[in-house]
């Protein structure tokens, strides 16, 4: 159909449509390009679908090109009617619709496949890169020198006494101790008087206590 002559009917031989209407074919015959005399099967589908007043009336007023185009579409439709008088050319669409459906529904898996495994393998090298690092610092630390890490720890040690030792709260301890230890006693003489003796040391305030006593003692009994 591609190579279809618009020059009418050229030769002896009647077109298709002018004999099955028993007519005889003019040299201008419009449907004589398109249903030869040989193509007998396809103007009687066609004629069957359309009718042969119906065809020349679409391709009349049609430029050629539009013409050719009109005359590819009817034969074709005529065609998958006789082929199949029920489906026709909606059934064909159909499948045609469903092998795109199938074929975007594949492309769609084979696309998501494809992501599953380039996600597995940006994993895989990320882990890899993880243990590599991590193999490295091990054999870092394990060639550092053991005196390097005795002479660290040696360092937290230090450090930390010196955090516990504060020599402001030493001296408030001892000054506070010191003051508690500074005690006042009081010695009641037989004249009913008070001796108040005070002293840093408590052992000198007992030793004055006890001497105090003694001469009050020989004072009593010495009196007549």
């Amino acid at each position: 159909m591609s190579n279809i002559s618009r020059t009418g009917n050229c030769t002896t031989q009647a077109c298709a449509a002018c004999k099955y209407q028993r007519r005889k074919c003019a040299p201008d015959c419009i449907l004589a390009p398109y249903f030869p005399h040989n193509r007998q099967r396809q103007f009687l589908n066609a004629h069957k679908l359309f009718g042969v007043s119906n065809i020349s009336k679409i391709i009349k007023n049609l430029n050629p090109p539009e013409k050719d185009e009109a005359m590819r579409t009817i034969i074709f439709q005529s065609d998958v009617r006789a082929n199949d008088p029920v489906g026709g050319c909606y059934r064909m669409i159909r499948d045609l619709q469903r092998e795109i459906e199938y074929s975007r529904a594949e492309l769609d898996f084979v696309l998501h496949q494809l992501a599953i495994y380039r996600a597995q393998a940006a994993a895989q090298q990320q882990t890899q890169l993880i243990q590599a690092q991590a193999a490295a610092a091990a054999a870092a630390a394990a060639a550092a020198p053991d005196h390097q890490t005795d002479h660290d720890c040696q360092g937290i040690i230090i450090t930390d006494t010196f955090d516990m030792y504060d020599p402001v709260m030493q001296y408030h301890d001892q000054y506070q101790q010191a003051h508690q230890d500074q005690q006042e006693f009081v010695i009641h003489n037989p004249d009913n008087s008070q001796l108040h003796l005070q002293d840093q040391d408590p052992a000198n305030a007992w030793a004055a206590a006890a001497t105090v006593q003694d001469i009050s003692s020989l004072s009593i009994s010495s009196s007549p």
